[in-house]
């Protein structure tokens, strides 16, 4: 990280007093109380009152999961976090990219623009500092960059180039925002793209073989390991990526139960969990991770369905709450959101499924940081947006607030929460 910024005498003066005033009057309060521990929302244990509570009075949760980016200077210590425009993005089989301006409050969605990618734009990354949207197209296997304006919703293209395989399925941007990972379906391959301080896109700088049908691509917080499930393979592949250099270097992979058909990932925050949901056997699949290490160990594997569904079915998309406790995965056929419970030891517990108001729901996203849902139904050409509740985790339709409609084959959803310029 660089240098702070020099703070004026007075600003500083005020904040070290704002600092002092919290060392003194918090014991007090909690010595008034009895107690040194906050009971957790929902039941869970209870949280420990920090002696220094002025870096928590100074956090902001929702910003706390977005990248620092390197080389950028850290702000004054008093500052206040930035204001922020949340986006969702559908991206459709009809060659489009649409823009939702995602009300703050309610969750509400209000149509804001249509942009023309063409091919079959079929996922998306953001740079939510840069207000920057990356879109793979998996039939031209070409991955786009595309400056955001979030009040209007309007993307400004910048650049395209080649994704490096066959089948380009899946994009994500590391946590440093210097590359691109790409996953590619029908190739297997993994590429790394890079990403200027523009936000343009250069060549690939380096290309693997992750494994048959690689679907998904993803670096972990700790900046350390990428991980890729390979549904055909039934492993998920992982790599460390050199930074200055763009290129990879394999780790062993970790096998999945057979049959399984691993698809995407999701690590669950301030836990030492990771989840894969499989495809072909409609289940979740627990692992314990170690973030020092890239490692992944097998806990177990829970179906996504109900015991007395007995039709068709694929898994989709997967996503951990931001408090740790819930995980949530999509089914094909069912065509519902399967709640899981996440015990302390990383077992899974089905407790419940909604439906997705529609037919194949191919993709979804947690978004307002977790406190709401949106699902993208490829086969309906709709999104369905649902409040969560905090109380016990199920996610509740808002109805027709948040309703989009024809879509054509809606197959990603995803939001971002843009800083303002």
């Amino acid at each position: 990280m660089g240098s702070r910024v020099a703070k004026p005498h007075s600003a500083y003066a005020s904040a070290m007093l704002r600092r002092a005033l919290l060392h003194v009057c918090l014991p007090l309060l909690v010595l008034a109380c009895g107690t040194a521990d906050v009971p957790a929302e929902g039941g869970g244990p209870p949280v420990e009152v920090v002696a220094d509570a002025s870096a928590v009075l100074d956090a902001s949760p929702a910003d706390a999961s977005l990248p620092a980016r390197d080389g950028a200077p850290d702000g004054p210590l008093d500052a206040s976090p930035p204001r922020r425009a949340e986006v969702a993005f559908v991206g459709s089989g009809d060659g489009n990219v649409r823009t939702y301006a995602v009300d703050s409050a309610t969750g509400a969605l209000a149509p804001k623009g249509v942009t023309a990618v063409g091919g079959d734009p079929s996922y998306l990354a953001f740079d939510e500092g840069r207000r920057l949207a990356f879109v793979v197209d998996s039939t031209r296997n070409r991955v786009h960059a595309y400056s955001v304006d979030p009040s209007t919703g309007t993307l400004t293209k910048k650049n395209d180039v080649a994704s490096g395989g066959t089948g380009a399925t899946h994009v994500s941007l590391v946590p440093s925002g210097r590359y691109l990972l790409v996953a590619h379906y029908t190739s297997g391959q993994l590429s790394v793209v890079p990403v200027a301080a523009d936000g343009t896109l250069a060549a690939p700088s380096d290309v693997v073989f992750a494994g048959e049908k690689a679907h998904y691509a993803q670096m972990d917080a700790a900046r350390r390991t990428v991980f890729v499930p390979c549904l055909g393979a039934n492993v998920v592949a992982r790599y460390t990526l050199d930074e200055g250099s763009g290129a990879l270097a394999a780790l062993a992979p970790v096998g999945l139960p057979a049959g399984a058909g691993p698809r995407h990932l999701a690590f669950a925050p301030s836990t030492p969990f990771a989840f894969v949901v499989n495809e072909l056997q409609s289940s979740v699949t627990s692992f314990g991770y170690d973030a020092a290490t890239g490692g992944l160990t097998l806990i177990e594997t829970r179906s996504s369905l109900p015991v007395d569904f007995a039709g068709a079915n694929t898994g989709a998309a997967i996503f951990a709450h931001p408090a740790g406790r819930y995980v949530y995965s999509s089914n094909r056929g069912h065509d519902s959101i399967a709640r899981f419970v996440v015990e302390p030891t990383g077992r899974l517990t089905l407790d419940g499924h909604v439906s997705t108001s529609g037919r194949t729901p191919r993709s979804f996203t947690l978004a307002g940081g977790g406190r709401f849902a949106y699902v993208a139904n490829q086969a309906s050409g709709t999104v369905w947006g649902y409040t969560f509740v905090p109380a016990n985790g199920e996610l509740v339709p808002m109805g027709v607030a948040a309703l989009a409609e024809g879509l054509g084959a809606a197959k990603f959803v995803g939001t971002a929460r843009f800083v303002d310029p």
